[in-house]
């Protein structure tokens, strides 16, 4: 599979090029409106706001839709190599799964199955100067983002074209496709639905909570914000629970505690799942890609514990990663340490618990140049590009959409300084010039 992000399509071209004749005090003032139009849409952490790239990328919808079908295809796949590990490879699972924490643990064991029921996940992917997409990892835990990219996208469109806004309404959201989802998810509970947002108190992404239990309330159904001392845990059949908490954030043997283990009763989704998202499991579908027909769409990844430090040769095209740790911490570049460096971080990898590392091929994403929102304005820099899509197992939810991140590094996070660029549909960007 092969998208246009590092060579943009003529629509996101003319509207890069509009930005580069412009002079700069007013391009500078556009920066600074984006950027706050986008923030107050939920573009933020915490009270921080998220940068925005106010270069825009927009993609033709059958390159969209085929990051749809094919984060749905790794995602379908990793569940069922998860469930070949659980059910048959006992011995490589505890070896891959040794640093749950007690909670995950003890779902782990007792419950695995209920976490199939993904409301949703997300691919993050790395594209190469050919226009070749890999997926680098899969996070199913709490997957964000939803309304970051939503926010960029109306807040750029907003401030760039105020006059044409109502084009938007045809690009892609990916937080109405999750509030969708979860609606699909519960249309077992008890009308009218009760849903509640769960976050731990100080959350930074509690910006796209609050975002949710707005759209949700524009929908006339009653939602709320809440953190583990507020919750409502009286297993009511009209309620909902959003989770957007880390299972070990919870206190143990809690009321919340009890009802993170008992999923089905307290209308729970995502479900304690956080196997699904280790580095070490990834690697295991690698190993598996050709049978589940997405060899083409997974890089080279393996535990580090089934291979000679020979197999990474000096490091050039290797990146080293902790399989249980997020946010773009505990990576290693290959290309960017160089191969002393890279030596001696592979040996402290080798020192680590067994099953901690995983070593995966280098996808070379290049640099382009892009603009960036900043304090005093626009900043023209060479950035590093992302792509991440949604993805549920929900029957009946359709294939999510994207949202695309940049950074000066080539490890890409909002966590790490990257900021969210805006991402249209070809023809909604041309209706929007």
């Amino acid at each position: 599979m092969r998208i246009r992000l590092f060579e943009p399509a003529e629509p996101a071209r003319r509207a890069d090029e509009l930005l580069l004749r412009m002079e700069a005090p007013a391009r500078d003032e556009l920066a600074r409106e984006a950027q706050r139009r986008a923030s107050a849409l939920g573009l933020m952490r915490g009270s921080t706001p998220i940068p925005l790239v106010l270069s825009p990328s927009s993609l033709p919808r059958e390159e969209l839709s085929g990051l749809g079908r094919g984060a749905r295809l790794i995602t379908t796949a990793l569940l069922k190599v998860a469930r070949d590990v659980i059910e048959r490879r006992p011995e490589k699972g505890r070896l891959l799964w040794h640093h749950l924490s007690p909670l995950e643990a003890e779902a782990f064991a007792t419950r695995w199955r209920e976490a199939e029921e993904l409301l949703h996940s997300r691919i993050d992917w790395f594209v190469d100067k050919s226009g070749q997409v890999r997926a680098l990892e899969v996070n199913a835990t709490i997957p964000a983002m939803q309304v970051y990219s939503d926010a960029a996208a109306r807040g750029w469109g907003e401030a760039m074209f105020p006059g044409r806004v109502s084009a938007l309404a045809r690009n892609p959201s990916n937080a109405e496709w999750l509030i969708d989802a979860l609606l699909k998810a519960a249309a077992g509970r008890e009308h009218p639905l009760r849903v509640q947002l769960l976050h731990r108190d100080g959350d930074p992404q509690e910006s796209e909570l609050t975002a949710l239990a707005g759209m949700l309330r524009d929908r006339g159904i009653e939602a709320r914000t809440c953190t583990p001392a507020d919750v409502a845990l009286d297993g009511d059949p009209h309620r909902v629970l959003y989770r957007h908490l880390f299972g070990r954030y919870v206190e143990a043997k809690s009321p919340l505690w009890q009802a993170f283990l008992d999923p089905a009763r307290h209308g729970m989704w995502n479900r304690v799942d956080g196997w699904l998202e280790t580095k070490g499991l990834f690697a295991e579908l690698s190993l598996q890609a050709k049978a589940y027909g997405i060899d083409d769409l997974v890089p080279w990844t393996r535990l580090l514990d089934d291979i000679e430090d020979s197999a990474l040769g000096d490091g050039d095209n290797f990146v080293l990663k902790k399989s249980h740790d997020y946010g773009g911490k505990s990576v290693v570049i290959g290309r960017e340490a160089g191969p002393e460096a890279f030596r001696q971080a592979l040996g402290r990898a080798r020192a680590s618990e067994p099953g901690s590392w995983v070593a995966q091929e280098l996808i070379d994403a290049p640099a382009i140049d892009r603009f960036l929102c900043t304090e005093t304005g626009a900043r023209r820099a060479p950035m590093h590009l992302d792509v991440s899509t949604f993805a549920s197992l929900i029957e009946g939810v359709p294939d999510g959409g994207s949202v695309v991140r940049a950074a000066p590094g080539r490890i890409v996070n909002i966590v790490v300084g990257g900021g969210v660029a805006p991402l249209f549909a070809d023809d909604v960007l041309v209706q929007l010039e």
